[in-house]
């Protein structure tokens, strides 16, 4: 057993705003491989909705066949599993914040939508939970999405989405609704609401350019040592997690100069949409201040840029290069 399979990143979830709830996710090494159901992070747009007496999801628009689909109307199909790691669009880097890795079971969001025979026009799914949150992507998404009853082996929490929610591994958490009421097939997407995720640059002309944001950027994170903790002098161990959309991640550097000089680390092997545990050592011979740097590269190419981009004018996507300052004693 190496060291990697010996930790994760354990979630202690605390409470920052309770209307809308909105819980974040301290990360820490410790047994097991996802974040426990009761430690993943939560962000909300509106109220937990109320308990309803039956459990039905309308498929309507451009389909051939309007249904109300139940659990049992999928019974016909076999249940997925999907090990993903979901993150908010608004997510720091930071090693507490809006991010986990689960286990998620249901079944696969093709399968049900073949249920209404959607038509060749449909090019949109337009996703209306029972809070009054709605989104809309576009259908080809549907092919590796899952319409999720549990997590971990667990039923969906009433926070958490129950009984049922859509999941869209690699792409950023606000897509993945929960509380989902209905599904429309469409030939356009819902507008933007406000600024509300979207991608904002500003161009050379002055003028602000407006695109979706793109798939979970590369990224990876120090979890241990802490930000302002203490380390003593000679071998420190360093532990993080790396993650992206794009591709499985490839390389973590870590450096122990502030970025001027980089080592690599090691990882634990993950499937395509989960996290990876790294771990890399150091020597530190010197007392006084030390400033810890990670970044990781994903099999597509994409690397942890040091910073976030100038141009940038909104507050999603931060990818930036993690950097943990404590003291070696």
């Amino acid at each position: 057993m190496t060291w990697a399979s010996l930790w994760h990143a354990r979630a202690a979830r605390r409470v920052i705003s309770q209307a809308p709830l909105v819980a974040v996710s301290d990360l820490d090494p410790a047994s097991g491989r996802y974040t426990p159901a009761a430690d993943f992070f939560i962000r909300n747009h509106n109220h937990v909705p109320g308990p309803r007496a039956t459990t039905a999801l309308r498929l309507e628009g451009d389909v051939e066949k309007p249904q109300r689909v139940t659990p049992e109307a999928l019974s016909r199909y076999q249940r997925q599993s999907l090990g993903a790691v979901l993150e908010c669009a608004g997510n720091p880097v930071s090693a507490a914040g809006l991010v986990g890795n689960g286990l998620w079971e249901g079944w696969r969001l093709v399968d049900v939508l073949s249920l209404a025979s959607p038509k060749k026009s449909g090019l949109h799914l337009q996703l209306f939970a029972r809070d009054g949150y709605a989104r809309s992507v576009p259908v080809e998404r549907a092919s590796e999405a899952l319409l999720v009853t549990s997590l971990n082996g667990q039923p969906l929490t009433k926070e958490g989405g129950a009984p049922w929610r859509v999941l869209f591994p690699g792409w950023y958490g606000m897509d993945s609704v929960k509380w989902v009421d209905r599904i429309v097939v469409t030939s356009w997407p819902l507008p933007p609401r406000g600024n509300d995720y979207l991608e904002r640059k500003r161009g050379a002309t002055g003028q602000t350019e407006v695109h979706p944001l793109p798939r979970v950027h590369v990224k990876s994170v120090i979890a241990a040592p802490a930000e302002g903790g203490r380390v003593r002098r000679g071998l420190v161990k360093i532990r993080g997690l790396a993650w992206s959309g794009g591709g499985t991640i490839a390389k973590v550097e870590v450096s122990a100069d502030g970025g001027k000089q980089w080592g690599e680390a090691g990882l634990q092997a993950g499937s395509r949409y989960e996290w990876v545990l790294w771990e890399a050592e150091i020597d530190v011979n010197q007392p006084g201040s030390l400033e810890l740097v990670c970044r990781a590269t994903d099999s597509t190419g994409q690397t942890q840029p040091a910073e976030r981009e100038a141009a940038r004018a909104d507050n999603y996507g931060n990818n930036g290069y993690h950097r943990v300052r404590c003291t070696v004693v």
